[in-house]
This record gives C-alpha cells, structure tokens and sequence, in this order.
C-alpha cells in the first residue's frame, strides 16, 4: 500500500519539516506497511530526518508524479499554511509554472481525481484568499477532495463560507511532535537567575514597514530588559536559507549583552528539544511557537498572519500575543517581565490549554484511518 505526500518538503523549513516527520510517524502508527513517497522541494535540503525508508519525487514532476499516483491509495496533501493567494493566483499557471500556493498545492489533486486516487488535504491551513477567483478555486478543489482536516478555526469558518461543509477541525500535526529525547546541545544553566529567551524573527515581505518596526520595538524592550536581568538571546532562525541565517547574525549585534545564534542545522525533533531549555520564546514563526509551547515554555507571538494570532487565542494565551501592525510596548514589557519572574504560573496555564489543543490533532489519524480502512 502506497501513500503520496505534497506539501512544502524539502525547502529547509523546520516547521514544514516537522509536520512531514509528524505525518510519516501518523502514517506508520496507522500501518507500519504504508510506502511512503515525499514530493520534495530539493535534492539538495534534506526534507525527512527520521529512521523510516521514504521515496522521493523532487519537484513538481508530471510524469513521475502520475506513475506513483498509479500505485498509490492515497494522496495526502499538507499540512500548513498551504492554500493561500499571498503570491497572487492565475490558473493558467497551473500546470506550466505553479506560480502561486494554490497552483502548486492543487495540482497533484487534479491528477489524482483523474486517477481515482482518494485525497486527502491533512491539517491544512486556509487563506488568506484576497480575490474571488483564488475563493472559487479553493471551493473547486474543497469539493474534490475525499477529506479535510483543517488546523484551525479560521480555516473552518473560511471553508464554510465557500460552501463546504465536509471538514473536521484538527490541530496542527506538530503540536505532538515529541522533542529528541537526547542532543549534543546544552545551555547549562549556572544559575535559576540566568534566563535563556528564544528570538525568531523572520524576514516578511508583504509587510515590511510593519515588521521592521516590530522588531525594532521588540530590540528596544529586549535591550532595557538585558540591563535588568541576567539574560542570554537565544536566536533561532528556523530555516535554512542564507538570508534568515543573515538575520540571526544582524539581530544579535543589535542585542545588548550576550546572544548565541542556532541556525536549523539538525532535525526538527533535535531543534524542537533545544526549545524546551528555553525560559521564554519570542517569535514571529508559527511554529517556532509551537515549539516551545508543546513543551510547556512560555511564548510570546509577534503575528504577522492570522494563523499566529489564531494559535494563541485557540489556546486561550491572547494576551501573549501582538500583531506587528500595532505593539502595545507597555503590555508587552510588562508579560515578558511576568514570564521571566513568574515562570511556573505561566507553564501551567500552558500546559492545560496545549492539552486540549494536542488532543483535537488526533482527529487527524482518525480521519486518515477512516480513509485508509477500506483500502
């Protein structure tokens, strides 16, 4: 029995990383016989850095892609924040260029719909979709696919909305990720009164104003905090790519006092560890976040999407959360204070409100039993 995978592998992205790792190990709870082919983004970054052999199809090859959907059950499409028209949409884009996430997610689907293989969009995320020909495309693929689990609300709603009714709402599949139980990386703590505060800042295009003042409102706070406290920057870039790595570096001459840079350079189970010795996590990543939180470490939410700010009011933690556009600085000083000085108070309302989230994700082996049961 044979299984496709599509999503953003191989792109050196360590959250679409771990939600490949979190949907093989998904896949082999459900049969430990599943063959498992990966659509990945490059032969030359490594998608899959787990113990299970995995086949692979490197970028969107019609042909290959067409001989494997011959031999599978099922595609499974996702997850992540997949089918969105930030780079605009054109559907005469979809089978020359793949210009745009919903060419490139949606065209796999249609061959596999040709083929009578069942497909799967697996703890997706929907939107934003701007313009009505990007709603119309998504309602066309919604209504063609055998299932969805959608990671969120929002995306529920956004599907709603467009007149399909068939998802279930899931989690994110790495919000049960479990970290590396053993790394060669420490922080060796000397002290209780030493605090380690993770830092991920990404590069954003779509808003750049907004994200520039953002972080310099957060360097501003960070630095009269380093004057108080004893305290280490953590910098995670969270993605291979020599521009984030760039801005690792750049973020920690900015920093007063001491910082150390990790760039993502082992698996995401090894790096989502390294967020566990954290005291505290700031980020702009999704799923630098979701790192920390789904090991119990506080973490603050700079949202530049809608899939940051909906994480954290799912989880009932919005106040840990600020959008880009507009940082209440008082508010934010003011919680990071509280998370550095009043730790267990904070890991504890955590750990509850990650619970239910890590129970919901399980929805998504039940509906992938489902779709592989009559197989």
């Amino acid at each position: 029995m044979k299984v496709l995978i599509h999503g953003f592998y191989g792109a050196g992205n360590a959250g679409d990383d771990a939600i490949l790792h979190s949907i093989i190990r998904t896949l082999k709870q459900v049969d430990h016989r599943i063959e498992i082919v990966v659509i990945a983004w490059s032969k030359n970054i490594k998608a899959y850095y787990g113990d299970e052999k995995i086949d692979y199809i490197f970028g969107l090859d019609f042909k290959r892609i067409t001989q494997v959907l011959k031999e599978s059950v099922l595609l499974i499409v996702g997850g992540g924040g997949l089918f969105q028209d930030y780079n605009t949409f054109a559907p005469e884009n979809l089978f020359i260029d793949q210009k745009g996430a919903l060419n490139y997610y949606s065209a796999p689907i249609i061959l596999a719909k040709m083929l009578n293989v069942k497909t799967m969009l697996y703890a997706v995320g929907i939107g934003p979709l701007a313009s009505e020909e990007s709603k119309r495309a998504m309602k066309w693929i919604g209504e063609m696919v055998d299932s969805i689990t959608v990671r969120d609300a929002a995306s529920a709603q956004l599907l709603t909305s467009l007149g399909i009714s068939k998802q279930q709402l899931s989690a994110d599949p790495v919000i049960t990720l479990p970290a590396a139980a053993q790394t060669n990386f420490s922080l060796n703590k000397k002290t209780s009164l030493h605090k380690y505060i993770g830092l991920n800042l990404r590069n954003w295009s779509y808003d750049r104003k907004s994200a520039k003042k953002a972080e310099h409102q957060l360097i501003s706070v960070l630095n009269q905090l380093s004057e108080k406290y004893l305290v280490t920057f953590v910098i995670m870039s969270f993605n291979k790519l020599p521009s984030e790595l760039e801005k690792a570096r750049q973020l920690a001459k900015r920093l007063k006092g001491d910082s150390l840079i990790l760039p993502y350079d082992c698996s995401p189970e090894e790096y989502k560890s390294m967020c566990r010795e954290l005291d505290l996590m700031i980020a702009m990543r999704l799923h630098a976040s979701i790192f920390a939180l789904s090991e119990g470490v506080p973490s603050i939410g700079l949202s530049y999407d809608d899939k940051v700010s909906g994480l954290y009011q799912e989880l009932d933690l919005k106040p840990y959360c600020f959008p880009i556009e507009k940082i209440d600085i008082s508010s934010l000083r003011m919680i990071i204070e509280d998370c550095l000085t009043n730790p267990q108070n904070h890991r504890r309302l955590i750990q509850d409100n990650v619970t239910a989230l890590q129970e919901r994700e399980r929805i998504n082996q039940t509906v992938l039993m489902k779709m592989l049961g009559g197989m």
